[in-house]
């Protein structure tokens, strides 16, 4: 018997079971809320919408990150097929231009917190 059909079905299944546990959780939690007396408007925002509303450069960072990681894996690709490097360049360099992505970011947020 071959087992390969069980991958997908052991992701997706998992994927569900995570997402059951998640929203039965906040559901509860929010039941207890409402119990102890605590009004529902005050639990309207999730702290993801939060947390991503109180970050304006998210988009910044994750841009420049995907941007720089991108960059990267075009520039393993070049090392690898010029210089006949192995595989293993593919993911240094992702590494490596993925963290440059960071430094730019807090390099650029740090001079715009100054600014203002």
């Amino acid at each position: 018997m071959n087992g390969e059909f069980l991958i997908p079905v052991f992701l997706f299944g998992g994927t569900a079971a995570v997402l059951v546990v998640y929203f039965n959780n906040r559901h509860k939690e929010r039941m207890a809320m409402i119990e102890k007396g605590v009004s529902p408007a005050e639990f309207k925002g999730t702290p993801l919408r939060e947390m991503l509303r109180a970050n304006p450069l998210s988009s910044l960072k994750w841009g420049l990150l995907t941007m720089f990681v991108g960059i990267g894996l075009m520039v393993g690709t070049f090392l690898e097929r010029s210089l006949y490097w192995h595989d293993s360049v593919y993911p240094a360099c992702m590494l490596i231009f993925g963290g440059l992505a960071l430094i730019l970011f807090y390099w650029i947020a740090s001079r715009k917190f100054k600014a203002d």
